[in-house]
C-alpha cells in the first residue's frame, strides 16, 4: 500500500506538466495533470489530493477562479499558485485567493521544495488529527 502524497498539477501547458512530474516523482509524490480549471475540479471531485498546483493563466476559468472554488469545497487542500505574469497578480492577492504560495516561473526548485514538503506535512498533520 502507498502512502505517497498526490498533486494535482493545473497547468495548460504541457512542457511545464510534464517538469512537474519529474520533480514530483523525484520527492516521491503522485501527480496527476489538469490542463485547465474545469477538469481539475472534475478530478478534485473524485480523488484526495494532497497539494494542488495552478498556473493563474489558463484557457477558460483562470487560476484564480480554480483556487477561490478550491478553498470553498476544499478548505483544507494547500494550494500553491504558479505564473509567467508577475505584473498581472501580486502575491498579496494570490494569498487572498486562498492560495499558501506563489512562485514566479521560471521556478527557484530549492524554494518551491521547500514550500511541498510543507505543505504536505501540515496536511498529513491535520488530517491525522480529524481521524
Amino acid at each position: 500500500m502507498s502512502h505517497s502524497p498526490r498533486v494535482l498539477v493545473v497547468d495548460d501547458d504541457e512542457n511545464i506538466v510534464r517538469a512537474f512530474r519529474s520533480f514530483l516523482k523525484k520527492e516521491q509524490c503522485l501527480m496527476d495533470g489538469a490542463s485547465n480549471a474545469e477538469e481539475a475540479f472534475s478530478k478534485l471531485n473524485r480523488t484526495e489530493y494532497g497539494l494542488i498546483i495552478t498556473d493563474i493563466r489558463m484557457e477558460g476559468q483562470s487560476g484564480e477562479t480554480l483556487s477561490l472554488r478550491i478553498k470553498h469545497h476544499h478548505p483544507e487542500i494547500p494550494i500553491i499558485v504558479i505564473t509567467g505574469y508577475p505584473d498581472l497578480i501580486s502575491e498579496e492577492e494570490v494569498k487572498t485567493l486562498g492560495a499558501d504560495y506563489f512562485f514566479i516561473k521560471p521556478l527557484d526548485l530549492n524554494e518551491l521544495r521547500k514550500a511541498l514538503r510543507k505543505s504536505l506535512r501540515l496536511n498529513h498533520i491535520s488530517r491525522h488529527e480529524e481521524s
